[in-house]
């Protein structure tokens, strides 16, 4: 193996670790109170000035939510509010101590 080879792969690897070890991750960024759970069923942002990754690693994982919502909501023939209310209650009775909730559009620590 050449040497411009080796050190290309060992620069892709370099990369592919620093990506790992920078992506997003939803019980770290509650652990460092950037995100908390909402009386909505839904994640949402604690601080003020979130960058773009995190307001779009959000809406990422609301969005899968939401899918996941609506396919319940179908199989229990229920409507999509209902299983949000459901699931907000559990979601909010399982938030760690410490960690965000959002009750009535106030963030607190639970």
């Amino acid at each position: 193996m050449t040497l411009l080879r080796k050190s290309l792969l060992t620069l892709l690897a370099t990369f592919i670790f620093a990506a790992q070890a920078a992506a997003l991750d939803i019980g770290t960024l509650k652990d460092q109170g950037v995100v908390g759970e909402m009386s909505t069923g839904y994640v949402g942002i604690v601080v003020s000035n979130p960058s773009a990754q995190i307001r779009s690693f959000v809406q990422d994982i609301n969005d899968k939510r939401r899918t996941i919502y609506a396919q319940e909501a179908r199989k229990a023939n229920i409507t999509l509010a209902e299983v949000e209310a459901i699931a907000a209650k559990r979601n909010l009775d399982k938030t760690q101590r410490g960690h965000y909730i959002n009750i009535n559009g106030a963030w607190r620590k639970k």
